[in-house]
């Protein structure tokens, strides 16, 4: 009886709740919200929400109703759009109304993910991090300061891939962990067994099972329930969001402390956080400022750059004929007696458009780049409520068959004409001025190991090796936001006695 009455004390109220509010939102204004699915009364579309590949349900709400589709999900309107021009004209010349990310409750005001900057509000010190990412890597000239560390690293990529071809994901997963972790604190991982590797793996798990669409809590769309004690029945994503809580700390804390002590022991690497430091005499809140832009590197480039390298391989393995001739091209420019550095990208076209197809059809992040409407607003003609959460559906853009003809093959020609269609990146890294602050490092790290990887390396199916492409992904199938391959069978060896020689050099260093 008595938990039946807490029920009702919690869901009751609820359930009033939403129904004024989306009493209020129609209200409001004397235009239409955009088309999208009936939808059930309270709940809205979210039964109808798939729980792996979205997208592709959206993509089919988009074919139905337009490049404008809203839902209701338990009273908060979301807005899906598949028009890169209309998330343009949103989030670059009406930026004033669209700056702001949602606030997840649980991410953000609980476990507190609005430190680091991809779900931080645009305050003073979400542009202090833009600062420091523009002061050290946000220009082409600015990047190469780093390019040492990029190189170093894929050359350790090139051993590992040698000693355990058959580990092609744990390879790729350590390359681009021991890469961030560089370049954000100068820290030299070790092989295997890394503690530092392991804190962010657990906490960037913590960070998609919450962003997922299959884990969200029912605080996140009730938000007074943030106030139940952790004891009250339902009440469990309390102690979780405590859990999560202290191991971001300790991801924040832990190696910025390291390298605070590196710098008093005159012992510390450069580094993104060093230069910082050494910059200017900061006090708490500009410390604060370093220590949380550093962690964002470290979170967020770690898991973005394994999930691209892995598709890039997945995708040169499954289209050997592309893989080929941007081998040919590499032995037609690049000696057999070095490695490609960064001097040989411009000679490199083909390898150049292996990588922009495979950012295209390979979309990490199918739906990125959500943002709020800071007040109500109209486009095209519909109503959008404040507080609508806007969503853009990246992989619709990017397999857009006007845009991108045969949409679902890997055509690296298509970036070699005389007008080419719009680069994946103009979309995979986000939008506005929210535009991922790292995408020339990230660019810079994955080229340089795809074209090391070229030159050295063939790989080829075995038997149990995906077929096709689609059947590859795991397309978020627990509802993550970031989209990884499913691990994959494959053969990596050497491409000839040549390559050998070059790697062994290499391990011989």
């Amino acid at each position: 009886m008595l938990a039946f009455c807490i029920l009702a004390v919690i869901f009751v109220p609820a359930c009033a709740y939403l129904a004024y509010h989306r009493y209020t939102l129609y209200k409001r204004g004397n235009l239409p919200l955009p088309p999208g699915p009936k939808g059930w009364p309270i709940v809205g579309s979210l039964l109808d929400m798939p729980q792996s590949f979205h997208w592709l349900r959206y993509h089919d709400w988009h074919k139905q109703h337009g490049n404008i589709v809203s839902l209701n999900l338990l009273g908060r309107t979301m807005i899906i759009i598949s028009s890169p021009q209309l998330v343009s004209e949103l989030t670059d010349k009406r930026h004033a109304y669209y700056s702001s990310r949602p606030r997840f409750v649980m991410a953000t005001e609980l476990v507190g993910w609005d430190q680091l900057t991809p779900l931080m509000p645009t305050d003073r010190l979400w542009r202090d991090h833009r600062r420091n990412f523009g002061r050290l890597f946000g220009t082409k000239m600015t990047v190469q300061k780093f390019f040492e560390m990029e190189v170093d690293a894929a050359r350790r990529l090139m051993r590992g891939m040698l000693r355990k071809p058959d580990d092609l994901g744990g390879n790729i997963h350590h390359w681009a962990a021991s890469l961030t972790l560089k370049i954000a604190y100068g820290y030299e991982s070790n092989t295997g067994h890394d503690d530092l590797i392991e804190l962010v793996d657990e906490v960037m798990n913590q960070f998609n099972t919450l962003l997922s669409d299959n884990n969200a809590t029912l605080v996140d769309f009730i938000p007074w329930l943030r106030f139940m004690p952790a004891w009250v029945p339902g009440a469990g994503f309390q102690r979780r969001a405590k859990y999560y809580r202290e191991s971001l700390r300790k991801m924040i804390d832990v190696p910025f402390d390291m390298v605070k002590e590196r710098l008093k022991a005159g012992t510390a690497s450069q580094s993104f956080t060093v230069d910082l430091l050494d910059a200017d005499e900061y006090n708490d809140e500009k410390e604060f400022a370093v220590k949380t832009s550093a962690a964002a590197i470290y979170a967020g480039g770690a898991d973005t750059t394994a999930g691209t390298m892995h598709g890039l391989l997945l995708l040169l393995m499954l289209y050997p004929e592309a893989r080929r001739k941007a081998q040919e091209e590499l032995d037609r420019v690049v000696s057999s007696d070095r490695l490609p550095s960064y001097n040989d990208r411009e000679q490199l076209p083909f390898v150049e458009a292996c990588l922009k197809e495979a950012m295209r059809l390979h979309t990490l992040v199918p739906v990125g780049g959500l943002r709020v409407a800071l007040e109500d607003d109209v486009l095209e003609g519909y109503f959008i409520p404040k507080g609508s959460i806007i969503q853009p559906n990246i992989w619709a853009m990017l397999h857009d068959p006007k845009v991108y003809p045969d949409p679902f093959e890997f055509v690296p020609e298509r970036w070699l004409v005389e007008n080419p269609p719009p680069h994946p990146r103009e979309m995979m890294f986000g939008f506005g001025r929210r535009i991922c602050p790292g995408m020339l490092l990230a660019d810079a790290s994955i080229w340089i190991a795809c074209a090391m990887f070229l030159a050295l390396y063939d790989i080829n199916p075995v038997k149990g090796s995906p077929t096709f492409f689609d059947q590859s992904m795991t397309g978020s199938l627990d509802g993550q936001p970031i989209c990884h391959p499913k691990p994959f069978k494959s053969e990596i060896k050497p491409r000839n006695a040549k390559a050998q020689t070059l790697i062994l050099s290499i391990d011989n260093e």
